[in-house]
């Protein structure tokens, strides 16, 4: 085992010669035949949004915890900084997308913010599309790479913002979703959960307190509170929970952190502080689920 999770970045991922890709400018890559899987045996954070269409064969993986088995014609969306494991793989062919969080948010996109669809991938993980989706799906691939050998910097940043949003398509179809309307028609607890679902993203390894979040939208915590429960379902320190939990279960399954240490770069005060909040969720202390 480690000290600390792997971290993959686009950089890293073009060092490896072995994947047929092509790069626009290390902002994103489009990998034709995403088979090798090695790099993502042990559990890896990666840092980019990952849109994975299975062409042929099976993949078992987990992402946050979370396992899946992905076949053919099926989509799999890996959120930037999720962490995900592949298990194992037979016969796999796959057509990726990988996309730095930076070059996504440039383009005003971001799949967290689009709170019905994100509910549905955390809930159901891989969505089937058809054959004939497939088929609309594909020359995206040539239309990109034809206009980034060509310099085409415009159409290609239209091509991408055409296919993320051709995903999402593609999810609210499957999950019989209706289409998310102007800003000023999307109701205030969406609106709210997707701030928040944002914010706990970014900070969930430092901060469990509702209060933070809530400043952070200058909202009261029990607003917040209700507005989360009112649009997911689930209360918003659940979501925290969760999240921390999930972070502390990686790294005692997969490092060589010690207990201490993991308490520290969660942020709780002392080692046991730390074990009494993860006993509370899981009903478990951090040594037991470290050793079974």
């Amino acid at each position: 085992m480690n000290t600390a999770l792997p971290v993959i970045s686009l950089e890293r991922l073009l060092a490896r010669h072995t994947l047929k890709m092509l790069n626009y400018r290390n902002k994103f890559l489009v990998v034709d035949d995403f088979a090798d899987l090695s790099i993502l045996e042990q559990p890896t954070r990666l840092q980019a949004v990952t849109l994975v269409v299975c062409l042929q064969g099976e993949v078992e993986c987990s992402i946050n915890l979370r396992r899946y088995r992905v076949s053919a014609r099926q989509l799999l969306v890996n959120f930037s900084g999720d962490i995900i494991q592949v298990h194992k793989s037979a016969n796999v062919k796959c057509l990726a997308v990988i996309v730095s969080e930076e070059y996504l948010q440039s383009l005003r996109f971001d799949f967290r913010e689009r709170a019905s669809t994100f509910l549905a991938l955390c809930e159901n993980g891989p969505v089937d599309i058809s054959e004939e989706d497939l088929h609309d799906l594909l020359p995206y691939r040539n239309l990109i790479g034809k206009n980034i050998i060509e310099d085409n910097d415009d159409v290609v940043t239209c091509l991408v913002q055409a296919l993320a949003h051709t995903i999402i398509a593609y999810i609210r179809k499957r999950h019989n979703m209706k289409p998310r309307g102007p800003e000023a028609t999307v109701p205030r607890p969406r609106r709210i959960f997707e701030k928040f679902m944002g914010l706990l993203s970014e900070h969930h390894s430092r901060e469990r307190s509702l209060s933070f979040y809530a400043d952070k939208m200058y909202l009261t915590p029990k607003y917040v509170s209700r507005m989360v429960k009112t649009y997911s379902g689930k209360r918003a320190i659940d979501w925290i929970s969760e999240y921390v939990i999930a972070e502390a279960c990686i790294m005692l399954a997969h490092t060589d952190l010690t207990i201490q240490e993991i308490a520290y770069r969660l942020n709780f005060p002392t080692q046991s502080a730390f074990g009494k909040y993860f006993k509370q969720v899981t009903g478990r202390s951090p040594k037991h689920y470290r050793f079974h």
